[in-house]
């Protein structure tokens, strides 16, 4: 079953109705009908953690109702245009060494550098960025900015997010990878981690 932004979607073994509010190959963000209320859960949310399924469980498991398009003000919301996932690395690693330049970081990532251009920017002119605990768990949400107040290259985004995740001790030895959470205060959320999501929907 082909899964689009705005499906609404029923389970096939239950009741659960839900309607996609994100969708890329690995993954589906839903919003959830709520009976009792006659709405959808995420209508009055300012923030939220985003509902997840596996693409291909979503798939399998669920049949298409119809198609209900996000009107303006949940794409103000939820902005599924941006990637659910960035800066996904393999040979590097969340450290304690905070580097004060963009241009310092880039000459200590070295050749990764060539490998980040080619992955999703992130056109937002905000972001809240949520490090790792030391025990998996996670710390206080930083919100940061581009530097050219409208879009992070992937690059930016990791050096940013590499001088939050500074000031913390992690227990992911290798990989690191930027994760899309939700919304906080309606503004784009993303947790750092390793080489996959939270969720098992991805890994490098």
């Amino acid at each position: 079953m082909r899964i689009n932004l705005g499906d609404v979607l029923k389970e096939n073994d239950g009741e659960s109705i839900i309607k996609v509010i994100g969708v890329d190959d690995h993954e589906v963000f839903y919003d959830a009908w709520w009976e009792h209320n006659e709405s959808w859960g995420l209508n009055k949310s300012r923030s939220a953690i985003f509902y997840r399924l596996k693409k291909e469980f979503c798939s399998n498991h669920y049949s298409f109702i119809r198609n209900e398009p996000l009107d303006a003000k949940e794409l103000n919301k939820f902005s599924p245009q941006l990637p659910h996932r960035t800066a996904n690395l393999i040979e590097w690693s969340w450290n304690q060494t905070e580097y004060k330049t963009l241009e310092e970081y880039e000459e200590q990532i070295g050749v990764l550098a060539r490998k980040l251009k080619l992955q999703e920017h992130i056109k937002a002119d905000k972001v809240m960025i949520i490090p790792l605990g030391a025990n998996g768990g996670h710390k206080p949400k930083v919100a940061i900015a581009p530097e050219n107040g409208e879009s992070f290259t992937p690059i930016e985004l990791l050096w940013k997010s590499h001088n939050i995740q500074a000031k913390y001790k992690t227990n992911i030895e290798s990989s690191v990878g930027i994760y899309r959470l939700g919304i906080s205060n309606k503004v784009p959320s993303y947790y750092l981690g390793g080489k996959g999501d939270s969720a098992g929907n991805f890994e490098l």
